[in-house]
């Protein structure tokens, strides 16, 4: 015989949810903290810093090229909003397991964010930014789209010409030619930014690209096969490559802050002494959900029963697993980017042969910003 559960009473939710509100507070400030994504960056609120570069990349630093100096980066950039979901498991994808950045390009640009990690994808016609764990979202398991990739540009291009001292560079991935063939979405990125604003590279090497002559700039880097678009770069990310420009970085795939730390360190000392010319060195500073945090972080928090008791239950199971959304897992590890820098510099990890030029972060904002300002004036970005 199936026997029915008597009802849950009034009192018994009630003292539900606060013992599930105390455990909160003792046990998962990361959780609760992970329902407040769109709040100002980890090193507080943001500053203008819309005209860094023009303000220590004077005239005496005009020759300088893109080899010799370190810009903040933006991963996942236009992932700030979780406009709609995608993939064969869209419910669920939410924005502790999508969200990257707390600020909109737009923003991210006045804070001094140089470099822009963007993917591309349609959504009912229209071209927005997405994240994906696959290049098409058809094939996905799940992933999401944020920004409209139109928008997107014209702040961009609005941004160039109030700051003319300033450069971007847009490096565009995770094509999916069967929504868009990628030569069209390349026309149409140029035709938005206007070809006044776009870098022509011709047949310059990545060592001839001078600052001076990337300011009121985009430089346009796609991850893809060659074709006929002189306002586009073709990058690689591999470890050697014929390719102009040739991402070098190391991608942990963890959510661990020490195998992270171990990881990069074991990268720049490989760099010690297998720089190229073509190589632009990125800094990935990124901890990665495990599958189990992305399937369960900010998940059924409300049932469709609507039983608090399950609800706090699978809470609960969040924060005795300790489970963190993805800016969370980013603030932690923003934490100690400064000082972890600092110490391989001391300790020669870090050295002018391979040096970074790019720190390519979640939760991006003035606050990395600022580190590159400082990294900048620092004698090892001074010594050429």
């Amino acid at each position: 015989m199936i026997q029915i559960a008597e009802p849950v009473s009034s009192s018994k939710i009630f003292k539900s949810v606060i013992c599930f509100s105390i455990l909160t507070l003792f046990f998962c400030p990361d959780l609760l903290q992970a329902q407040t994504v769109k709040k100002n960056t980890l090193m507080g609120s943001n500053i203008d810093l819309s005209h860094w570069m023009g303000d220590i990349f004077d005239s005496s630093k005009g020759h300088y090229t893109l080899k010799d100096i370190v810009i903040p980066g933006s991963h996942d950039a236009g992932m700030s909003v979780l406009t709609a979901t995608g993939g064969s498991q869209k419910g669920t994808i939410n924005e502790c397991n999508t969200l990257t950045q707390s600020l909109n390009i737009e923003k991210q640009m006045i804070s001094g964010i140089r470099m822009f990690d963007l993917r591309a994808g349609i959504l009912k016609d229209t071209l927005y930014l997405k994240h994906s764990s696959s290049d098409c979202m058809d094939d996905a398991i799940g992933g999401g789209y944020g920004e409209e990739l139109e928008p997107a540009l014209l702040a961009s291009k609005k941004f160039l010409e109030k700051n003319r001292s300033e450069f971007l560079i847009f490096t565009f991935s995770h094509f999916c030619p069967k929504e868009i063939a990628i030569p069209k979405l390349a026309e149409k990125i140029v035709n938005i930014i206007g070809k006044d604003h776009v870098y022509i590279a011709g047949n310059k090497k990545l060592g001839d690209i001078k600052i001076a002559d990337l300011k009121g700039k985009i430089l346009l880097a796609f991850e893809t096969a060659k074709f006929d678009n002189p306002g586009i770069v073709f990058n690689s990310m591999i470890g050697a490559s014929d390719e102009m420009l040739n991402f070098r970085r190391e991608y942990a795939a963890t959510n661990n802050l020490k195998k992270l730390i171990l990881a990069e360190s074991v990268f720049f000392n490989t760099l010690k002494t297998q720089v190229a010319a073509n190589d632009l060195i990125r800094l990935d500073w990124q901890l990665t959900q495990s599958a189990k945090e992305a399937a369960m972080v900010c998940n059924a928090f409300e049932s469709d029963q609507n039983s608090p008791v399950f609800d706090g239950a699978v809470f609960l199971a969040n924060v005795l697993s300790r489970h963190k959304s993805i800016i969370t897992h980013a603030r932690n590890a923003n934490k100690v980017l400064k000082t972890q820098i600092n110490k391989w510099i001391d300790d020669q990890t870090i050295t002018h042969q391979n040096k970074p030029n790019i720190l390519y972060v979640d939760d991006a904002g003035s606050w990395i910003t600022q580190y590159c300002i400082e990294l900048n004036q620092s004698a090892l970005y001074n010594s050429k």
